[in-house]
């Protein structure tokens, strides 16, 4: 936990708690911390999700967002819930077994809350399962060790019988997230809506070229697409965002440039990741 997360108000956990408890009451979730309770803070990522739990996640950091959009590939997470509060008694019994001391507000005893970055909700075949994902922002290969407050959060999941990750990502600086990211958009504006005809003859034509495995780049064939066809300009490669959204095509997310690939680059997933 941060010193500001750990110097809240005594009215605003009051106020916290009761909402927490309204909402377990009408069985819905209520993250713990919006970017609104941290003005000015780090870098905030407020954005909406078919797999978010509610209408939109809050995502403290650009380590956060990365480990969200790998969150978002998995096709076996079904959702995904942001800043979930743990049970202040849970959280108390696995400090104790650990002997370590519970974290409290500043200048106070009361025992602090602590939250998960990231829960996923899990399923394999029929099966379902829960993994917390705890996040911190760490430079390429460097290690972090577990905080206290994370050694807490690890026991408290472990006891609830959820797997129990801690992450680092450095940012979104990594090739695979700035590739995430660049899908999700298209991907994530497609959902709830009926693609249009220009949409759909992109997608067409992106994918009998593909069949064709001519070779010619990611890019030229996006291009032509967009001159032969007299289509909106970017159309081609909206296209060959969305079907890697959809998972219909698959190329190597490390790549520094998806568009600078060749068709015979690219393949038909298998099964959906």
């Amino acid at each position: 936990m941060t010193t500001r997360t750990l110097r809240m108000r005594k009215g605003t956990l009051a106020r916290k708690l009761k909402e927490q408890e309204r909402a377990r009451t009408a069985g819905i979730y209520l993250r713990w911390y919006h970017t609104r309770d941290m003005p000015g803070s780090g870098t905030k990522t407020r954005l909406a999700c078919e797999k978010g739990a509610a209408e939109e996640l809050h995502l403290m950091s650009d380590a956060e967002h990365a480990a969200f959009l790998e969150a978002w590939w998995r096709s076996s997470v079904v959702t995904i819930f942001d800043q979930m509060a743990l049970d202040r008694e849970k959280t108390q019994r696995a400090a104790a077994s650990l002997n370590l001391d519970h974290p409290t507000y500043c200048g106070t005893r009361e025992p602090a809350v602590l939250s998960t970055d990231l829960v996923l909700l899990i399923r394999s075949g029929k099966a379902h399962g829960r993994e917390a994902v705890s996040v911190k922002a760490a430079q390429p290969g460097e290690t972090v060790p577990l905080t206290r407050s994370q050694e807490i959060e690890r026991k408290t999941w472990e006891n609830e019988g959820a797997i129990y990750r801690a992450v680092t990502a450095h940012g979104m600086h990594a090739d695979l997230s700035k590739n995430l990211a660049w899908i999700f958009r298209a991907h994530n504006d497609t959902v709830g809506r009926q693609l249009s005809d220009a949409e759909l003859v992109a997608r067409r034509e992106f994918l009998r070229l593909f069949r064709r495995r001519k070779d010619i780049r990611v890019i030229d064939a996006c291009n032509y697409i967009d001159h032969t066809l007299a289509l909106p300009s970017g159309s081609g490669v909206r296209a060959f965002r969305q079907l890697a959204g959809s998972k219909s095509l698959a190329f190597n997310l490390s790549v520094s440039d998806p568009v600078d690939l060749k068709l015979d680059e690219i393949w038909r997933p298998t099964q959906k990741a």
